[in-house]
């Protein structure tokens, strides 16, 4: 559906508190890396480690902590709760709807990390496993599968719900995280309070974001510059993130309908028919063999996993591993929800919760089984020492590698290289747009952002993913995920409160028809009419 033909009620109005106030900040924290670069990294390295190793357990037991109260969500009395007036129809066809979720809170970093986690866990394995050892084979795709899978959805999955809850079932047009908080903060949310959780809020999604582009630009800028025949310089680093700023910019500024929703469809065809021709070219009964494997490690361990921190040897593996990919899901978390919120309406909290934690993951899970099996076939059976070129080259390097190496080569880069562009586009598009929504008064039925708002919000992550550039190593660029993602933490747990508060006011304790809907005829009315509605419009 093209924008024109939506209703247009104008744009919304900018909030200016909250979006000069995170604009402000947000320069503050990443133009002295550009300026300080070396004097940067060092006080980087320090603070990655304070964070990571002396809370450790706090990340693992929150995160946990989400998993288990989004599937009490979807599976309790509460997933038949209908997301929308008893009227309400999805506005996107349920393929759309999963490839906006799935592209939208993945991106192009989740098939760097498909090539690259699988070495790691090969030459330095959890467990105190010998390296390259058939034990760790074992653990080369199930730790990557878990970094990515059920936990990690179940963190974007309870505030989504929380935001969804509040925009369509209750009809406040707020989109964004403070107003959700109101349940346990109260009349807080509408001083100061509020303004400084939106603005923290977004200065944590432009980390999350530069830190995915911080991994993205580098592989792309590596792959075309052995393409091309070019050195791979920080001068081709920046030309690459200019000229993919320019995509995402273009498409953001398109807006919902007509920019991130047709990106979304492309990206996932094209990325099928890569991962079909990737598993045909490959060891296709080895990776098949390798994955279900590692799934069943998985399954079996998924609660050592989750609660693993090494105390006693102090490995630093859940700390360098499961604690950065929690504090970088935390700093996506708000964002993907927000953005999940305003492609689900119609739906129920059962069928966005369970696109969230399964489909995704089983999305996730694809990624591994492909790239990451492949990886470890090239690594232990064809004697192709990718640790070597990991170690002295980087991640991009094994990737340009690993492509080369497949039929076709030629025309599999240039391939490659357009379905990431077109892959990160769309997760930094949908970023985009959710920042300019977090930036205004209120969003109403039919709204959107200003579009130069969308822009400008494009403009500060090209600014936030240069620094990181600048500065260099992947210390930094998880650093900037770890530092802006701690607030989170704690937002996390009350938005969780206020979500369970709100539907113990509305529905009680039980709810006996299939699908139950509140209509609030205003959005500033307190007493809700409950309407039974057999009609079950679930996918589910």
């Amino acid at each position: 559906m093209e924008e024109s033909k939506k209703q247009q009620p104008g744009y919304a109005k900018i909030n200016l508190g909250v979006f000069w106030g995170s604009a402000i900040v947000c320069l503050l924290f990443y133009l002295p890396m550009v300026i300080f670069q070396k004097q940067a990294q060092a006080i980087i390295d320090k603070l990655m480690f304070v964070i990571t190793h002396s809370t450790d357990w706090l990340w693992e037991i929150v995160v946990f902590g989400a998993l288990i109260f989004s599937m009490w969500l979807a599976l309790g009395p509460y997933g038949r709760v209908k997301l929308g007036a008893p009227d309400d129809k999805p506005e996107f066809k349920t393929f759309t709807w999963i490839a906006m979720m799935f592209c939208g809170g993945s991106g192009a970093g989740l098939v760097y990390w498909a090539f690259i986690e699988p070495i790691f866990y090969l030459q330095a394995p959890p467990f105190w496993m010998q390296p390259f050892s058939a034990q760790a084979a074992q653990w080369s795709l199930s730790y990557g599968i878990f970094h990515w899978g059920f936990s990690a959805w179940a963190t974007f999955a309870v505030p989504a719900v929380a935001f969804s809850y509040m925009f369509y079932v209750r009809k406040k047009p707020y989109l964004y995280p403070s107003y959700a908080c109101r349940g346990v903060l109260g009349n807080l949310v509408d001083g100061w309070v509020g303004r400084v959780i939106d603005a923290v809020v977004i200065i944590g999604m432009v980390g999350g974001m530069a830190t995915s582009l911080g991994f993205v630009i580098p592989m792309l800028s590596k792959l075309t510059g052995d393409y091309f025949g070019l050195a791979d310089t920080i001068l081709l680093k920046v030309i690459v993130a200019v000229l993919f700023s320019c995509i995402y910019g273009y498409s953001c500024y398109k807006g919902l309908y007509s920019g991130i929703a047709k990106l979304a469809d492309y990206n996932m065809y094209l990325t099928f028919v890569l991962l079909g021709f990737v598993l045909l070219a490959g060891p296709t009964f080895f990776m098949f063999s390798l994955f279900f494997d590692n799934v069943g490690m998985l399954l079996q361990n998924f609660i050592r996993m989750s609660l693993y921190t090494d105390p006693i040897t102090k490995s630093g593996f859940p700390q360098d591993w499961t604690v950065f990919y929690w504090a970088w899901w935390l700093a996506w978390a708000i964002y993907v929800a927000l953005f999940a919120t305003r492609i689900s309406k119609g739906r129920t909290i059962r069928e966005l919760v369970f696109n969230m934690v399964f489909s995704a993951t089983a999305g996730c899970a694809l990624m591994y089984l492909v790239f990451g099996g492949y990886n470890v076939d090239q690594l232990l059976n064809k004697g192709v020492d990718l640790a070597k070129i990991l170690k002295e080259s980087g991640g991009p390097a094994v990737i340009s590698q690993v492509l080369s190496s497949l039929p076709f080569g030629a025309i599999v880069v240039p391939f490659f290289i357009i379905v990431m562009a077109i892959s990160q586009a769309t997760g930094v598009d949908a970023a985009s747009y959710t920042m300019a929504n977090m930036s205004c008064v209120e969003i109403r039925e039919g709204q959107e952002p200003p579009k130069w708002s969308r822009i400008f919000w494009s403009f500060i992550i090209f600014f936030a993913t240069v620094g990181l550039l600048l500065v260099g190593g992947m210390k930094v660029v998880q650093l900037s995920s770890v530092l802006t993602s701690v607030p989170v933490l704690f937002l996390l747990v009350i938005l969780a409160i206020s979500t369970l508060k709100w539907l113990k006011e509305d529905f009680g304790n039980k709810i006996e028809s299939k699908i139950l809907t509140i209509d609030y005829q205003d959005f500033e009315k307190s007493e809700p009419v409950i309407v039974k509605d057999v009609t079950n419009t679930s996918n589910v």
